[in-house]
């Protein structure tokens, strides 16, 4: 068998429960059809770090981080820990800390691991309403991108996140997400508002914290399209090899392809998403797949991707995913 187990996370609704589980078979793209695996609400983001899922989620009025272990027939609470009044928009960790950005409260809160549970060890208060929306580590820096500020913070985490600069954008940019190239030469970052994907070169890292400068911007809607609401472009992901760059836009519904070529970006395809409202996806550590969860209708749907090309062919598969807003996979097939 060459089967690899993934994870979604979804906003809660009547059809939507918590976190479900799904298969899938690396030899043809078919998915199993998602089941309950973690009754939660709002587990709208997924961070697995070996066998640990982390991941938001609201209780009685509360909203916080829960802690799966998944090495399991059937999952295990970990730890969970509540100190938001609304559900953080993005989970990473690492083997001692969690870190979550919260969008409405805009901050991120840094939870420390340990045998007994989670313990919350730092709350980096940005702004109201900053939009915080990721969390990125280059170096001993943290990268924070703040949609409604036009601004990417940037703190020293061996500095006990002392402020150390920010990236900013014009207003109405709305910086989203981001990825760093396997080497952390460059920065590729997508907008939210302006649709828009930035290209930043990394200097060596000055006293006052990493030096960027801006190389290309290129736009992410086909040009003369129209749409009856305005489109908003969300993840963003590199290929296993580092060939190839991914991003998805909600409400165009569409996934656009670049090639990497040394320092250029080349568009080499926009293609549907297999639904609506494409709000996250995952490549599989092959780089033969690329997953796809669409929030409106669509689902949970597979692509294939060509290994020359990088381009998205199918879908191969596709099942039903109610408000499904994150996917994640096992990094082992078994």
């Amino acid at each position: 068998m060459n089967i690899l187990t993934g994870y979604i996370g979804t906003y809660a609704s009547p059809q939507s429960l918590g976190i479900y589980r799904f298969s899938m078979d690396l030899d043809n793209g078919n998915l199993s059809r998602p089941e309950l695996y973690y009754d939660a609400l709002d587990c709208k983001y997924l961070s697995l770090y070996g066998t640990l899922l982390a991941a938001p989620r609201k209780r009685d009025g509360q909203a916080g981080i829960c802690l799966l272990d998944t090495a399991g027939a059937s999952v295990s609470l970990a730890g969970e820990a509540f100190h938001e009044t609304a559900p953080a928009c993005y989970v990473i960790q690492d083997d001692s800390y969690i870190y979550t950005a919260n969008y409405h409260e805009g901050c991120v809160l840094v939870y420390k691991k340990s045998p007994g549970g989670l313990t919350l060890a730092k709350r980096i208060d940005i702004a109201p309403k900053a939009g915080c929306h990721q969390i990125l580590f280059h170096s001993h820096y943290m990268l924070v991108p703040c949609l409604l500020l036009d601004t990417v913070k940037i703190y020293d985490c061996s500095r006990d996140f002392a402020p150390a600069g920010e990236l900013r954008f014009e207003e109405g940019t709305g910086p989203r997400h981001a990825v760093f190239d396997k080497d952390h030469h460059r920065l590729f970052l997508v907008s939210e508002l302006s649709n828009q994907l930035f290209v930043y070169s990394l200097a060596e890292d000055t006293r006052s914290g990493p030096a960027f400068t801006l190389e290309q911007v290129h736009p992410l809607l086909p040009v003369g399209a129209a749409y009856k609401e305005p489109p908003a472009s969300a993840a963003i992901r590199l290929s296993p090899d580092g060939r190839f760059l991914y991003v998805s836009t909600r409400f165009a519904d569409i996934i656009s392809v670049f090639h990497i070529d040394g320092c250029q970006l080349k568009l080499v395809q926009q293609t549907g998403s297999g639904g609506i409202h494409p709000r996250d996806f995952t490549l599989t550590p092959d780089g033969q797949y690329l997953l796809a969860v669409n929030r409106t209708e669509g689902g949970l749907v597979s692509f294939r991707i060509n290994r020359e090309t990088g381009c998205l062919t199918g879908p191969c598969s596709q099942v039903p995913a109610p408000e499904a807003v994150a996917v994640i996979l096992e990094l082992t097939a078994h």
